[in-house]
């Protein structure tokens, strides 16, 4: 027992450490790539350097779900598969240390990173995507969306595009242009000596309020040169900031909402047939895909537990970049049918469970033989 222990004790440390700088490689990836992604998408609203610290803490929260389980196959296929060229393994072989022995532990250390990819996809991964919601909602409270002396685009089709010569700390705002061609038969510009920002972050709706200034409108009949100007005292023009983001702000999509309200959407599907009137999206498919793939996902570190080990002591020569090539190879192919089985649940092809859980079950099975294969080996 005392070997048993010590032995455990050596394999857990070996993954353990592979598994963590192929989660620093993985992680800081997955996160470069979604933060310039990101930024962009905020780039309209404005974001200061302590914003883009905001947003790569809850990009790291929301793909931590995602690098930890990769992370843990890289760990398991290098450790082992470094024991395996060492010719540890085949040391501990002559010493009686059977396969089973061997895997154990690591099974034991997948669970851990189960449960831990559970509370990750459960609790972390929705409160990030809020954050990330209420963050651009905040940015733009702030105004920071408004930049003197530039034209800033309202809408995603830039339609709707301001012009501020200036502006105070409070959001004063001074020689305010806005040109709005978001109506065909009828676009108009707005010159304005002054005005003020609001945002309400209920509706999600931004308010210019202006004072001092003329409507132009423009005169789409080529034939006749009539104009028409309106002047005003003061008037206020309104926008949706979803309109820039290219989302609501304020209603949540499933992926948001918290593994208790999916149930409580899916119990108001079972019983009244249709979705509650505050959910943003009517359909219950969406729901029910989140949370299954809230508990297929997990289980996935078990199966990678078992592959890893038995991938890895088959390996006598380069098993380091082997191990690393086996690992791009396998996350490759689950995230893979992950994603189709999300299209066949989309598309009602295959019942969610059965299309969710369809990427554990095939990689259960490539576990089992090559687990069977790798116990041959060692008879």
């Amino acid at each position: 027992m005392r070997w048993t222990g010590t032995l455990s004790r050596y394999l857990i440390r070996e993954v353990a450490l592979y598994s963590l700088v192929g989660l620093l490689g993985v992680g800081s990836i997955l996160v470069l790539q979604n933060l310039l992604r990101r930024l962009g998408d905020l780039g309209g609203v404005g974001i200061s350097f302590g914003d883009i610290a905001s947003v790569a803490g809850n990009l790291s929260a929301m793909l931590a779900s995602y690098a930890v389980p990769v992370a843990f196959l890289f760990g398991v296929l290098a450790a082992i598969g470094r024991i395996s060229a060492d010719s540890e393994w085949t040391a501990m072989r002559a010493l009686g240390v059977s396969f089973a022995q061997i895997i154990r532990p690591i099974m034991v250390l997948g669970c851990l990173v189960a449960f831990g990819t559970a509370h990750l996809l459960h609790n972390v991964e929705p409160k990030a995507r809020r954050d990330m919601r209420t963050l651009a909602a905040t940015v733009a409270a702030n105004g920071s969306m408004i930049k003197a002396g530039e034209f800033i685009r309202l809408d995603n089709e830039g339609k709707r595009l301001l012009f501020v010569e200036s502006r105070g700390p409070e959001m004063e705002l001074k020689g305010v242009v806005i040109s709005d061609h978001t109506n065909r038969a009828r676009p108009f510009t707005i010159f304005a000596e002054s005005g003020s920002f609001t945002f309400d972050q209920e509706t999600a709706a931004v308010t210019l309020t202006l004072a001092e200034g003329d409507i132009h409108f423009e005169n789409q009949n080529a034939g006749t040169s009539k104009y028409r100007r309106i002047a005003f005292g003061n008037a206020s023009y309104m926008f949706d900031l979803g309109d820039i983001l290219g989302s609501n702000v304020n209603r949540l999509r499933p992926p948001e909402l918290e593994t208790s309200t999916l149930r409580q959407v899916l119990n108001n599907f079972r019983v009244e047939g249709v979705a509650p009137s505050w959910a943003r999206v009517k359909q219950i498919e969406p729901y029910e895909i989140q949370l299954h793939r809230r508990y297929a996902v997990p289980f996935a570190s078990v199966l990678f537990a078992f592959l890893g080990v038995a991938l890895g002591v088959r390996r006598t020569r380069g098993a380091r970049s082997w191990g690393a090539l086996l690992c791009v190879i396998i996350v490759f192919l689950y995230y893979t049918a992950l994603s189709f089985g999300i299209y066949l649940a989309e598309n009602e092809f295959l019942p969610v469970m059965a299309a969710l859980w369809l990427p554990n079950l095939l990689t259960a099975g490539l576990a089992l033989v090559t687990s069977l294969r790798a116990r041959r080996i060692e008879l």
